[in-house]
């Protein structure tokens, strides 16, 4: 596995807003079934997902996200997804690779690690801290999720 073909799995993990609008409208038609409710019943989306319990989609895909971050932080260094990721955290706290380094054109606008860091409300460097000192015990990364 090259280092490129490592970042596009990451890269794969960042859905647009329109996906995440279709995951959520398919998510809530399933929570619907389940409960046997049709449409004409005209039960407001609020009143199902309370009924189900069950968390949004893209709580389900930030939380996976951050599992995913942790987990190949931890990694062994010489594995290339460990690699990569370590390079975008070094590369969102303005340090590139090397000196003739610089972003391609078309990039898309918001990276895996942008989106890491709005799951979690904290810098990349500072999960990267948390998730290698943890070990495979001890703090998560997000607080919130071990009171669940």
């Amino acid at each position: 596995m090259t280092l490129h073909s490592a970042w596009s799995v990451f890269k794969a993990c960042t859905p647009r807003a329109i996906d995440m609008k279709a995951l959520e409208a398919f998510h809530m038609k399933c929570q619907r079934q389940l409960l046997q409710i049709s449409w004409q019943q005209f039960i407001q989306n609020d009143e199902v997902a309370a009924t189900t319990g069950l968390p949004s989609i893209s709580e389900v895909i930030s939380n996976r996200r951050s599992a995913l971050f942790g987990h190949v932080a931890r990694l062994h260094q010489d594995v290339p997804a460990h690699k990569t990721l370590h390079c975008h955290v070094d590369l969102s706290l303005g340090r590139p690779p090397n000196d003739q380094w610089k972003r391609r054109p078309g990039r898309p606008r918001e990276r895996w690690i942008d989106q890491v860091r709005k799951d979690n409300g904290i810098p990349p460097a500072d999960l990267w801290r948390r998730a290698t000192s943890r070990g495979h015990r001890g703090a998560t990364l997000r607080p919130s999720l071990a009171s669940r």
